[in-house]
């Protein structure tokens, strides 16, 4: 089945067609030939080739092609139509020119039409572009094929003879300039990217290419080309704390947060990563919008056995989510580890800021359960509980917090003033009466506390209860 390749070339003119700037380039390949087929409306040129076809040095005549090989050349202008078909028989090249179907001796006429139309249609198309790059190498090194590209307005092209440049002996001290020089005058993230993924195996092995390489991928405008370069730079070399800053950088220009996320999960998939690169990374994560992505980059960072500083980005970083579900899923994350006293005493008045009093249960009893807290803290996370509008969920923290086992006398007062708070008799009276066992062996203080407390309850029948449990 015959494949079809579409591309625009924008400020494209064939020599001698009268054409307005902008052109459209179709590219057919397949049954061994490629056909060229470009056209304005008032003028179409149509170009057929078959095998491999070479040029003069003057790019004015076909000097060469393999025994299969065909050359076709057919312009449309105004209803009149010149073509020039060219063969190869044994060792002799035939050319045949003709002014609509008439065939007319090839010299002069149809020589000096070819000497005027094959210098732009090699340079709109990737006809003879091997030999062609094979001659500028040979006669100016690099430079001389950088130049010919520079003159070349298709992307399409250009990225082609990139390509074929690449695969010439090009010191390493020279990548950095030719990928400035071939992207620098590059418009299509496809073609500038097709060139990079193609190379940056070798651009890989120098500092200042690599560099030039994110710079090219900088100016690009589609996220997509720049995750797929960006990703492909983190797989093609170990992770060092420069390299993941250049990434982390390229990163941060990018407007999606789904093709950031991509990039920032890949690095953390990175083996040998250091604290300081995950600290980076988790500091990158401010720049992502989305509250889904966000806690897709923290919760994977935080599956990793983080210092404090790296604990502290992301309290700084889960500050900015939204959504108290995914505020949520980030914070117990970070609970499942012990974390420093510091860290948890600056991420206890971020769980004060969900709104959903689900949402905070959830947080202050993983905390509860999971960390070790001073009577300060303790005291703080009580009544963060306490801030909350059901009684329902407070009664949950107040008994979970009194079923601690290395709870004090200041905790179980603490808990006690703040179940204050709780306005049904139902759920207080279940409060006090799982506090009794702490009360019972308790000092003078603690009783005090209990029994001013009960003195809230309205319902006798409560209230009784209450007291009773003290008795047990």
């Amino acid at each position: 089945m015959r494949l079809v390749y579409l591309f625009m070339l924008m400020g494209v003119a064939l020599a001698t067609t009268g054409q307005p700037e902008k052109t459209t380039i179709y590219a057919s390949r397949g049954d061994a030939k490629t056909t060229y087929r470009t056209s304005d409306g008032l003028n179409s040129f149509n170009i057929e080739i078959r095998g491999t076809i070479e040029v003069s040095d003057d790019d004015r005549d076909i000097s060469s092609m393999s025994h299969d090989g065909y050359f076709e050349v057919t312009k449309t202008s105004f209803g009149s139509r010149r073509t020039i078909k060219i063969t190869r028989e044994g060792s002799v090249l035939i050319k045949r020119y003709y002014e609509g179907r008439t065939e007319i001796n090839f010299d002069p006429e149809g020589r000096k039409w070819l000497a005027e139309i094959l210098p732009e249609v090699v340079r709109t198309t990737t006809i003879a572009a091997e030999s062609r790059v094979n001659r500028f190498y040979s006669k100016g090194g690099t430079q001389a094929v950088l130049t010919e590209i520079d003159a070349i307005k298709s992307d399409h092209v250009k990225s082609y003879y990139a390509r074929m440049l690449m695969k010439k002996p090009v010191l390493e001290k020279d990548y950095a300039t030719l990928i400035h020089k071939v992207t620098g005058n590059m418009h299509s993230d496809h073609y500038i990217s097709e060139f990079l993924q193609d190379n940056l195996h070798k651009f890989l092995r120098n500092k200042e290419a690599t560099e030039a390489a994110f710079a090219a991928t900088d100016k690009m405008g589609s996220d997509h080309y720049k995750t797929q370069i960006i990703k492909e730079v983190l797989r093609g070399q170990p992770a060092s704390l420069e390299n993941v800053q250049v990434a982390l950088t390229s990163a941060s220009k990018i407007h999606s947060d789904h093709y950031k996320t991509e990039i920032l999960t890949s690095l953390m998939r990175q083996h040998n990563l250091t604290d300081a690169m995950v600290t980076e990374m988790i500091n990158t994560s401010k720049t992502v919008q989305s509250d889904h992505y966000r806690m897709v980059i923290l919760t994977q960072a935080l599956e990793r056995d983080l210092p404090a500083i790296a604990h502290q980005r992301v309290v700084e970083s889960v500050k900015d989510i939204h959504s108290d579900h995914y505020k949520t899923q980030v914070i117990k994350s970070m609970l499942d580890r012990s974390i420093d006293e510091n860290v948890l005493n600056e991420l206890m008045p971020v769980a004060s800021t969900i709104a959903s009093d689900h949402y905070r249960t959830e947080i202050l009893t993983s905390m509860l359960n999971r960390q070790k807290f001073s009577d300060g803290a303790f005291t703080q996370l009580v009544e963060y509980g306490a801030d909350m509008g059901s009684d329902h969920y407070k009664s949950v923290i107040f008994k979970n917090a009194l079923d601690r086992s290395y709870l004090n006398e200041a905790n179980v007062i603490a808990i006690l003033n703040a179940a204050k708070s709780i306005t049904s008799d139902h759920y207080f009276t279940e409060v006090l009466v799982s506090a009794a066992p702490h009360v019972r062996t308790g000092s003078d203080a603690v009783k005090t506390a209990y029994r001013n407390a009960a003195r809230k309850i309205s319902s006798e029948t409560y209230y009784g209860r209450a007291i009773r449990a003290l008795d047990r």
